[in-house]
C-alpha cells in the first residue's frame, strides 16, 4: 500500500513539472514568435525609374547613350529623323516676321486718314467737298484700320503656328527626366519608332523605396516620418540601412488583413541594388 501511495506522489510531481515546463516553453514561443511577427520582409526598388518613349512617330537618327551610362537631367538621349520638321520651323518663322502686308496696311490707313482729314477741313470751311465724298472717305478710313486689326491678329496666329512648329521639333530628341543610369535600350538606330513606345530605360538608384506589408495591429507603432531599421540582403552580406516611413495605407486588404507601408532610404553610395529582397524590424 505504502508503495502505490509513494509511486502516486512520484507520478503526480513529474505531472506538475511536465505542466509547469510547458507554460514556460509556451510563454517563451510566444515571445520569440512576437519579436519575429515584428519584422517584416519586402522588396526594394529605385525611387526614380522610367521607361522612356517619344509621344511623336519617327524614325531613330541617333541613340546618344548606351546600356550602363550615367546621364544627367535634360541630356539628350536619342533623336529622331527632323529635317521636315526644321523646314517647317524656318518656313513659319518667315512667315510670321514677314511685314510686308503689315506696313501697305498701315500706309494705306495713314492716307486715307491724310484725305479724309483735308475733306473734312474743307466742309468745315466752304463745302466745297460734299458730305457724300466725306462719308465715303470715312467708311474707306475705317475700313483700313480694320483691315490693320486683322493683319494684328494674323501675324498672332502665325506666331503661335510657328511656337507649335518649334514644339513638334523639340519632340523630335528624347530628354532625360532625371539624372540616372541607363539600364536598358529597347530600339535601333533606323528602327522606325511609334509614339509611346519603349525606348530607353532610365533608373537612379541613389534613392530607393522599401515595400512591405504589414499586419493591421502593427500599424500603431508606424507613422509617417518615423525611423525603422532595414535589413537589405547585398550579395553575400546583409546591410543595415535607416528608412523613413513616408506612405501607410488607408485601407487594409480584406483577404490577408494586411497593410502596404512604403519607406525612404539613402542609397547614396549604391551598395543596394534596386529590387532586392529585405526586412524592416518594429522596435516597440
Amino acid at each position: 500500500m505504502m508503495k502505490k501511495r509513494t509511486k502516486l506522489k512520484i507520478l503526480m510531481m513529474l505531472a506538475c513539472l511536465m505542466t509547469f515546463s510547458f507554460f514556460s516553453l509556451s510563454h517563451a514561443q510566444t515571445f520569440d514568435g512576437d519579436n519575429l511577427n515584428r519584422t517584416f520582409k519586402g522588396v526594394t526598388e529605385a525611387v526614380h525609374e522610367a521607361v522612356l518613349s517619344s509621344s511623336v512617330d519617327g524614325t531613330i537618327k541617333e541613340i546618344l547613350v548606351k546600356e550602363g551610362d550615367w546621364v544627367q537631367q535634360s541630356d539628350p538621349v536619342i533623336r529622331l529623323y527632323r529635317k521636315e520638321q526644321e523646314l517647317e520651323v524656318t518656313l513659319r518663322y518667315k512667315i510670321w516676321k514677314n511685314k510686308a502686308a503689315m506696313n501697305a496696311a498701315k500706309v494705306e490707313a495713314q492716307n486715307i486718314q491724310s484725305l479724309y482729314e483735308a475733306s473734312k477741313q474743307l466742309f468745315e470751311k466752304n463745302h466745297s467737298v460734299s458730305k457724300e465724298e466725306m462719308t465715303r472717305l470715312k467708311i474707306r478710313y475705317d475700313q483700313a484700320r480694320f483691315k490693320q486689326i486683322e493683319l494684328k491678329i494674323k501675324k498672332e496666329q502665325e506666331r503661335i503656328q510657328y511656337e507649335l512648329a518649334k514644339e513638334q521639333l523639340a519632340k523630335r530628341i528624347i530628354y532625360a527626366p532625371f539624372q540616372g543610369v541607363v539600364t536598358h535600350i529597347y530600339a535601333h538606330v533606323g528602327e522606325r519608332s511609334k509614339s509611346n513606345q519603349q525606348l530607353i530605360k532610365l533608373v537612379n538608384p541613389k534613392v530607393c523605396y522599401f515595400k512591405c506589408n504589414v499586419e493591421e495591429h502593427f500599424a500603431k507603432d508606424l507613422r509617417i516620418g518615423r525611423s525603422v531599421d532595414l535589413y537589405i540582403q547585398a550579395e553575400e552580406e546583409t546591410i543595415e540601412k535607416k528608412g523613413e516611413v513616408i506612405f501607410l495605407s488607408p485601407v487594409v486588404d480584406p483577404a490577408s488583413g494586411l497593410m502596404k507601408v512604403k519607406v525612404i532610404f539613402d542609397n547614396n553610395d549604391q551598395s543596394i541594388r534596386p529590387g532586392v529582397s529585405g526586412s524592416m524590424k518594429i522596435d516597440k
